[in-house]
C-alpha cells in the first residue's frame, strides 16, 4: 500500500481521527492482500504521527530548504 495525499484539516487534528482513519485504511490494504505500507512526508508534516503508528524511517532526501526533507517510511501490515 502507498499512502498518498493523506490530510486532516486542522479542526479535526487531535482528536483522533487520523488514527482512525490510518486503521481502516490499514485495514482494508490487508483484505486486499498488501502486506507492507510507504508513506512519503514532509519533516515539517507528519512523520511523528506516522512514527506513533509503528511506520519506521527509511529514506530521506533533503530539500534545498535547511533543516527539512522528504521522508519515506514504511510498516509491515501483517
Amino acid at each position: 500500500m502507498f499512502l498518498d495525499m493523506f490530510f486532516l484539516p486542522e479542526q479535526l487534528r487531535g482528536q483522533s481521527f487520523g488514527s482512525q482513519l490510518l486503521r481502516t485504511v490499514e485495514e482494508e490494504a490487508i483484505r486486499r492482500g498488501c502486506k507492507k505500507a510507504v508513506v512519503e512526508t514532509s519533516s515539517f508534516q507528519a512523520p511523528v504521527f506516522y512514527m506513533r503508528h509503528g511506520f519506521e524511517e527509511f529514506g530521506k532526501v533533503e530539500f534545498g530548504i535547511p533543516g527539512h526533507a522528504r521522508i519515506f517510511l514504511r510498516k509491515d501490515l501483517l
